[in-house]
């Protein structure tokens, strides 16, 4: 059993780590634009965010889809097959960003009225479309890289898909100083910086292909609609659990332009920035554990894959409450590292302890969304991630403000997050793992 946390950790810190540094890009702009230009724009860069997460969110079907694939069909020993889901879940990825790149630039004005912008001061709409127009010009390297990370994870080098990530945090946060600081490009210059930065860590990644180092390879294959239909199919309730950040985005920034405007908006951005990096650990452990759940799945061990459940639950439940009692404990010094400003640090730090209490349903819902679907229940799967990335989430937002009053308004994700552990865990009692005694379609 020693040996098994052994390994399980081996594969929980890279992807927490990894997916660490891909939020802290946006996180750093925050923090650079909003220390070196001023809460506005601090505001602004958060009005980029239901897209931009939006916009990873369906990318994220891919290599999570893929991933699964390929990791049941190495356990079966199929390598064949396991290159060709690798190169098809690449190739859908690259077609996906090169689209995506295409709207955010044409139609930024649109995505940034809808997101909120048309309810704000001209000045923070104005940087709101500026840094949006840069930051989607580089869509390609940001979904390419989670894409590499991820099957460069799996194929036997996490520790590099974790340095990956770390060198292209490391240009980021550099570059943002760069260009904010003593060049002055304001909101521009952070979203250039986030550009270059995940440029960096594609080249990174792309060295464990280029020098062979595991089993998956980059080359020319025949496509099979049939790999496609099966990646989507495994890759959809990741797609819509990571659909919780920008609809979560999405309807603060609606509901507190109304409601409070510019500093409401700006309150809500320093939140959702700790947000998504508690977000990223929490998920990091589930991506971590979803290969050797894939695995055990295709080795027909039920035993294993309890294990490696319980484990994960342990792991995010220790993970959130303690995140939760930190961010209580230090709100202010925490805020203040985004903006010094007096009303925002008032209103962020009431919100901040009633807000970070979401946290802790939503680290086990990521748990078991990510052990459903890599264990076929992907209907149950896409229930949870479903309920709480749309529908419950939505409606609280929206709804709770409104019949409560303002004041609760921070009161809505643990309100969601409960709702969905309850039917979560009625779902996975409900539910059995697909029968062994023939052998798997993947």
């Amino acid at each position: 059993m020693r040996q098994k946390g052994l390994v399980m950790t081996r594969y929980i810190f890279p992807a927490v780590g990894g997916l660490f540094m891909t939020y802290l890009y946006n996180v750093m702009d925050g923090i650079f634009v909003g220390q070196g230009v001023g809460a506005a724009a601090l505001g602004a860069v958060n009005i980029g965010v239901p897209f931009i997460t939006f916009v990873v969110a369906i990318a994220a079907m891919f290599p999570m889809g893929g991933a699964t694939v390929v990791a049941i069909r190495m356990g079966r020993g199929d390598e064949r097959g396991a290159n060709q889901a690798f190169m098809v879940s690449i190739s859908l990825t690259l077609l996906a960003s090169v689209m995506l790149m295409i709207i955010g630039m044409v139609f930024t004005g649109p995505i940034v009225d809808f997101s909120g912008g048309a309810k704000l001061s001209r000045e923070m709409r104005r940087m709101a479309v500026d840094y949006l127009f840069y930051y989607s010009a580089f869509s390609v390297p940001m979904l390419m890289s989670t894409c590499l990370s991820v099957f460069v994870r799996n194929d036997g080098s996490p520790a590099l898909s974790f340095l990956g990530m770390c060198v292209g945090a490391v240009s980021n946060i550099f570059l943002d100083w760069l260009f904010i600081f003593p060049l002055g490009k304001g909101v521009v210059g952070a979203a250039v910086a986030s550009g270059l930065g995940q440029i960096s860590a594609v080249l990174v990644l792309l060295s464990h292909f280029i020098r062979k180092k595991g089993d998956l390879r980059l080359q020319f294959i025949s496509v099979k609609p049939g790999v496609i239909g099966k990646i989507c199919k495994r890759g959809v309730p990741e797609a819509v659990s990571q659909l919780n950040t920008p609809v979560t985005a999405l309807c603060y920034n609606l509901v507190l332009a109304h409601l409070m405007g510019d500093i409401g908006v700006s309150t809500f951005s320093v939140l959702s920035f700790l947000y998504s990096l508690a977000n990223a650990i929490f998920s990091g452990v589930a991506q971590g554990l979803q290969p050797l759940w894939g695995n055990y799945y295709g080795r027909q061990d039920v035993k294993g894959l309890t294990a490696i459940f319980q484990y994960g639950i342990a792991v995010n439940a220790v993970l959130s409450l303690l995140v939760h009692l930190l961010l209580v404990a230090f709100d202010e010094p925490v805020i203040r590292i985004f903006n010094q400003n007096a009303d925002l640090l008032q209103a962020a730090s009431q919100a901040l302890p009633v807000f970070s209490l979401s946290f802790i349903p939503m680290a086990l819902n990521l748990i078991y969304t990510a052990f459903l679907y890599s264990t076929k229940r992907t209907v149950q799967s896409d229930a949870i991630a479903f309920s709480r990335g749309i529908v419950i989430k939505s409606a609280a937002i929206l709804l709770v403000p409104f019949l409560l009053g303002s004041a609760y308004i921070w009161v809505a994700p643990l309100l969601a997050e409960g709702i969905t552990l309850m039917l979560a865990l009625i779902l996975k009692k409900t539910s059995r793992i697909a029968a062994f005694s023939r052998r798997p379609s993947v």
